[in-house]
């Protein structure tokens, strides 16, 4: 009798904690490959290090993105690069759409495609940009498309939707819901914005007047990878808070970080909910700050 109960009781422990146990599915959509590897490539690191499956996905092709090189060598080089991030961060699929540089528009088309990738996916999280006006336009217009789609999405359970800040929404005021350490991760973030040697090898030093420097020195090239990830990767007056909520006294240790906000659509979480979707946050402070509401 006793040795039933003790069976049936592993089994309601197994059920009751299976959410928490199950890979997560997180996907990031953007607008140009290389910007999930600048913005999320370390909570993409740290969720694929720690088991879960990623996936990223580009609304264009990025065949703009060059002083000479012509759109279809382009688009090929570019490709391959997005395959080689996608092996130095172990992402389950690099997905990249067919639209053109520049020329993203958010269509009925552009949102089903969405919808489709996200469905087939099963994510329970999406990462996409904060949409606004100015800036890149291809950029906002990728946050407008998935936030436009979002409603239309035929899931049994809706994904959690977090807002990511490009270079262009960062300078606005805004409060993030929480901070993810990536100092462990970081090497690894920097070696997958490195893979797009198209723009940090080559387009971004051709803007700068550097371009000869950098080919002929790997420490400039490793510069320049660098100074392109720090400003979306550092503490801030504006993320230190976020930090400090969820690391408390150990935020002080903390040199790379990435803040998010929980979108106002989408699947809300409530309660201790953050440490199934976000479990790289550290759990003993996560405990407190839900206490502590």
């Amino acid at each position: 009798m006793i040795k039933l109960f003790l069976i049936a009781a592993f089994f309601f422990l197994q059920t009751s904690l299976g959410i928490a146990q199950k890979a997560l599915k997180i996907m990031i959509i953007f607008a140009h490959p290389d910007e999930g590897e600048k913005y999320t490539g370390g909570i993409a690191a740290l969720y694929t290090k720690m088991g879960h499956q990623v996936k990223f996905m580009s609304l264009t092709n990025g065949d703009a993105g060059h002083y000479s090189m012509n759109p279809v060598e382009l688009t090929k080089m570019r490709y391959q690069e997005a395959m080689e991030s996608k092996r130095i961060l172990s992402l389950g699929a690099y997905e990249i759409l067919e639209y053109h540089d520049q020329y993203l528009k958010n269509t009925k088309e552009a949102q089903a495609k969405v919808i489709k990738s996200i469905q087939e996916w099963q994510a329970d999280v999406v990462f996409t940009y904060y949409p606004a006006e100015g800036g890149h336009p291809d950029n906002m217009t990728a946050g407008y498309i998935v936030r436009d789609a979002a409603p239309n999405l035929q899931m049994l359970k809706k994904p959690v939707f977090v807002y990511v800040r490009d270079y262009h929404t960062i300078k606005f005021s805004y409060i993030p819901d929480f901070a993810v350490a990536i100092d462990a991760v970081w090497p690894t973030k920097l070696a997958a914005l490195g893979a797009h040697r198209s723009q940090l090898a080559d387009v971004i030093p051709h803007s700068m007047g550097i371009l000869d420097q950098v080919r002929a020195d790997p420490d400039k090239q490793r510069e320049i990878i660098y100074d392109n990830a720090y400003p979306f990767s550092h503490v801030t007056d504006v993320n230190r808070p976020a930090l400090l909520k969820w690391y408390g006294n150990d935020s002080a240790n903390i040199k790379y970080i990435e803040s998010y906000e929980i979108a106002e659509f989408g699947r809300q979480l409530q309660g201790d909910e953050m440490s199934l979707f976000f479990p790289m946050l550290p759990k003993k402070i996560k405990e407190n700050h839900v206490k502590s509401k």
